[in-house]
């Protein structure tokens, strides 16, 4: 094998590097690792849950309390979105609990970097699958802001489209926020693909940033089943017109092991599942018949 399909076949596991984490003990680490990932899974229910909480307390008769519940609820879906780079290092915590492993040297890295800072590439870059909870983001987060830098050129970290529902859900914004995520409609999108800086920039030679989404949205959470590969792809041409008025590079990622967080009833074959899927985008198909496409 040579060198070259030798580096392509090759897998490097992503190591914490942040003295914080690597102060504590490996089961305290786990732990927190843990802890995080339910919260943030619980992030999901926080605002119906709520909402259906304060219906029941103006039932009973005690509407101040869900007046004041309403207003929390109202200003945390309304705080300013502010990117706090720091916190992704704190992603880090991730990489035992998942035991996440990539495919890329330190001379691509470095050619990417450079690409970016000295040549003024951009990259957009569509990462499947969705599953139902998509905790790769997570470990996007932590991945990108330790690997893809270079010490002369600093980090080409970029910043996150996602959907506009996660902009109303208490908490779960301002986590978004931090990590460098906003609502992803066009005009967002392009302007800061083209003339975005940001605090991501230790060099701004050339505007404009590189674009980290999800496409295949919710319909992909429709297929996701563990240790199923399905990507849907067909309907999402926004960014390929997106990439075109941009000149940015459309780039496919794949997370194997997205799909296996969670079971869910969605993907089943349960009357739940079937009237699910009827209010859905989308059919989940197998990933044989989906390749055959």
């Amino acid at each position: 094998m040579s060198a070259s399909k030798a580096d392509d076949a090759a897998l490097y596991p992503c190591r914490i590097d942040d003295p914080f984490l690597l102060s504590l003990h490996p089961t305290v680490r786990r732990a927190l690792a843990w802890v995080f990932v339910t919260l943030l899974a619980s992030m999901y229910y926080l605002l119906p849950a709520t909402v259906l909480m304060s219906l029941a307390l103006a039932t009973c008769g005690h509407v101040t309390t869900a007046a004041a519940i309403g207003l929390v609820l109202l200003g945390g879906s309304l705080l300013p979105l502010h990117e706090r780079p720091y916190t992704r290092r704190l992603c880090q915590v991730y990489y035992e609990l998942f035991r996440l492993r990539h495919n890329l040297t330190q001379e691509r890295i470095r050619r990417l970097v450079e690409d970016c800072v000295e040549r003024g590439e951009r990259y957009i870059l569509g990462m499947h699958p969705h599953g139902v909870v998509p905790l790769q983001v997570l470990l996007w987060v932590a991945f990108a802001d330790q690997y893809l830098r270079t010490a002369e050129h600093g980090t080409v970290y970029g910043f996150g489209g996602m959907a506009s529902v996660i902009c109303y859900l208490p908490g779960l914004r301002t986590l978004m926020g931090w990590w460098t995520g906003m609502p992803a409609t066009y005009s967002n999108l392009k302007r800061n693909l083209t003339s975005g800086s940001g605090a991501t920039f230790t060099r701004a030679k050339h505007p404009g940033r590189n674009l980290y989404m999800l496409p295949g949205g919710v319909a992909e959470i429709f297929t996701a089943q563990p240790a199923r590969h399905v990507a849907v792809w067909k309907p999402r041409r926004g960014l390929c017109r997106l990439a075109l008025e941009t000149g940015a590079r459309l780039t496919p990622m794949y997370v194997f092991g997205g799909n296996d967080f969670y079971f869910q009833s969605l993907t089943s074959d349960s009357w739940l599942a079937r009237t699910s899927r009827s209010f859905g985008e989308t059919q989940p198909r197998d990933s044989r018949e989906t390749a055959e496409r």
